[in-house]
């Protein structure tokens, strides 16, 4: 096999993660495929995500700052009335609560558009005291995270699953378009929390990067 080389080929590539692997792990194909070690993507997606990932190659890797903070577009489908530690598919429930509406819904996402102060999850890549919080989490410690401002353009409802028999959850399909920093994960959490009952994220998937 022909050694990998550090700057052969530059380039940009728009690649569709598959849920199951994180993004760094996704890079791998296309390292192989290039055969180069300088690869970067512009903005992590969690493992259990799918969707567009910006690729850059060789010189233009320099730009993955920049286009880390264009804004992103998301497909969300959100579980009222089940909450997980993490947030999403992947984690316990540890608390359940009521469905929400179709009414309910529409009427708080206008309270969660435009600017947001927002709490990241503790199962999160973030930094507390130069270790991640999901690995402090894990490790059985108690951490703190401060609020911050994002910013959400666009949270609109595209269409919605009431409970049944068999699944007392509800569950609505978002489409969110959101400044860097937004944790949909995050946002389902506060969405239900103001609805005065809880929920997790199901599935998400990136459909934009800026105009891309």
């Amino acid at each position: 096999m022909p050694e990998k080389t550090k700057n052969k080929v530059s380039g940009v590539m728009l690649y569709a993660k598959t849920p199951g692997i994180t993004s760094f792990s996704s890079l791998w194909s296309i390292k192989h495929a290039l055969k180069t070690e300088k690869v970067g993507h512009t903005g992590t997606l969690d493992s259990f995500a799918e969707g567009l990932l910006v690729v850059l190659s060789g010189n233009l890797t320099h730009l993955v700052p920049h286009i880390t903070s264009f804004t992103k577009t998301y497909q969300a489908v959100v579980c009222f009335g089940k909450e997980t530690d993490t947030l999403d598919p992947t984690g316990d429930v540890i608390k359940t609560g009521a469905a929400a509406s179709k009414e309910q819904i529409e009427s708080a996402l206008k309270k969660f558009t435009g600017a947001v102060l927002q709490v990241p999850p503790v199962y999160s890549a973030l930094h507390v005291d130069g270790k991640r919080a999901s690995d402090l989490v894990r490790g059985g410690n108690e951490i703190h995270l401060e609020s911050r401002q994002v910013f959400v353009y666009k949270n609109e409802l595209l269409d919605f699953k009431e409970p049944s028999e068999n699944d007392s959850c509800s569950y609505a399909l978002l489409e969110i378009v959101c400044s860097k920093g937004t944790y949909i994960r995050a946002l389902a959490r506060d969405i239900a929390s103001s609805l005065g009952t809880c929920a997790h994220l199901c599935a998400l998937r990136r459909t934009k990067v800026s105009q891309l």
